[in-house]
C-alpha cells in the first residue's frame, strides 16, 4: 500500500460538491471526478440537497463518496462541506460541472507553487449550442471564460475556486457559519490582506441544460438571495438605497456581459444571438434584487438551483 493510499494519511485535496439538481448531474460529475489522473488522491464529499433520492443512489452506486444530505442552501451546502472535509486544499464545485482529467493536478501543483490562500479558474461552457443554454452560461460564468491572464482578483466562481482549507476557517468561520455567498468570503479574505488569484489553466466545464421559464426563477431567485444576505446587517438607509437603484442594473449587466465577451470573437456569434435573453433575465436578477433588500429572502436562497 503506497503513502497515498494509507487509511491515516490526510487528502491532499478535499473536493465539494453542492449538489441540488438531481441524480442525472452528479452522476455525470462524479464520473469525470473518477477519471481524474495523478498522484494525488483527493476525499468527494457531496452535500446533498435535491430533496430526492439521490443520497441513497451516489452511497450505493459511488461507496468512496461522503454524502451528507441537507436541505438547505448552496452556500449553506459548501458551508457544511467545508467544514467536513479534512484535506489542506478544499475545492468547492457544483453538481453540473465536469472536469478535465488533470484538474486534481492543476489545484494541488498551484497552491504548492504559491502562498495564495483563494485559487480559482476558469468555467467554460459545456451545455450545448441552444441559446437558452449559452444566455445561462453568460449570466453565470461569461466573465470566466477563457482566454484571460492570470491576475489578482477577488471575484472568483463558487463551482471551481480552492482555498487553504485552515486559513479559510480561520478567517472567515462566521461567515461560513451564516452560510454566505462565495463573494462574501472572498471580500473578506482581501480585507485581511491575503492574496487570491484567478488562474486560466485550473478550469470547469458547465454542462446544465435549462429551460427558459426556469432560469428566469433563477436569476430573480438568485438576486433575491443575494440582496437579502448583502444588507442583513445594514441600516435602513442601505436597504433604500439600494432598493431604488435595483430596477437601473439592466443596463449596467448587460455592459457588463459585453465587456467581457465581445472581445473573444469565439463566442461573439453566441452573444448576439443570446442578447434578447439577456435582456430578460437581467430584468428577472433585478426585481428579485429590489425585492430582497425591499423585503427580505424569503425562501429564495433555497431555491437557487
Amino acid at each position: 500500500m503506497g503513502e497515498r493510499d494509507a487509511p491515516n494519511v490526510p487528502p491532499a485535496l478535499s473536493v465539494v460538491i453542492a449538489s441540488v439538481n438531481g441524480y442525472r448531474y452528479i452522476a455525470q460529475c462524479l464520473r469525470s471526478l473518477a477519471a481524474q489522473r495523478g498522484r494525488d488522491r483527493a476525499e468527494i464529499i457531496v452535500v446533498e440537497g435535491s430533496g430526492d433520492d439521490t443520497a441513497r443512489r451516489i452511497g450505493a452506486d459511488h461507496p468512496e463518496v461522503t454524502v451528507i444530505p441537507a436541505a438547505r442552501p448552496i452556500p449553506t451546502l459548501r458551508a457544511i462541506g467545508i467544514r467536513k472535509a479534512k484535506g489542506d486544499i478544499v475545492v468547492t464545485t457544483q453538481d453540473y460541472c465536469v472536469f478535465g482529467p488533470d484538474w486534481y493536478d492543476q489545484i494541488t501543483s498551484l497552491h504548492r507553487a504559491t502562498s495564495h490562500a483563494a485559487i480559482g479558474g476558469a468555467v467554460e461552457n459545456a451545455s450545448g449550442e441552444r441559446v437558452v443554454d449559452w444566455a445561462a452560461y453568460i449570466c453565470e460564468y461569461g466573465k470566466f471564460m477563457l482566454p484571460f491572464e492570470a491576475r489578482a482578483q477577488v471575484d472568483l466562481p463558487g463551482p471551481n475556486v480552492s482555498y487553504r482549507r485552515r486559513l479559510l476557517e480561520q478567517v472567515c468561520g462566521d461567515l461560513l457559519d451564516r452560510g454566505v455567498w462565495e463573494g462574501a468570503l472572498h471580500a473578506r479574505l482581501a480585507e485581511h490582506d491575503l492574496s487570491l488569484r484567478l488562474i486560466p489553466s485550473m478550469v470547469v466545464y458547465y454542462a446544465k441544460v435549462v429551460a427558459f421559464r426556469e432560469f428566469v426563477m433563477q436569476r430573480y431567485y438568485f438576486g433575491r438571495s443575494f440582496a437579502a444576505m448583502r444588507v442583513a446587517a445594514a441600516p435602513a438607509r442601505t436597504r433604500l438605497f439600494y432598493s431604488i437603484v435595483s430596477p437601473f442594473l439592466p443596463p449596467l449587466f448587460l455592459w457588463r456581459y459585453a465587456r467581457c465577451l465581445v472581445g473573444k470573437r469565439r463566442c461573439l456569434r453566441q452573444f448576439i444571438k443570446a442578447s434578447p435573453l439577456l435582456v430578460i433575465f437581467a430584468c428577472a436578477w433585478s426585481i428579485g434584487e429590489f425585492l430582497g433588500y425591499a423585503v427580505g429572502e424569503g425562501e429564495a436562497s433555497l431555491r437557487v438551483k
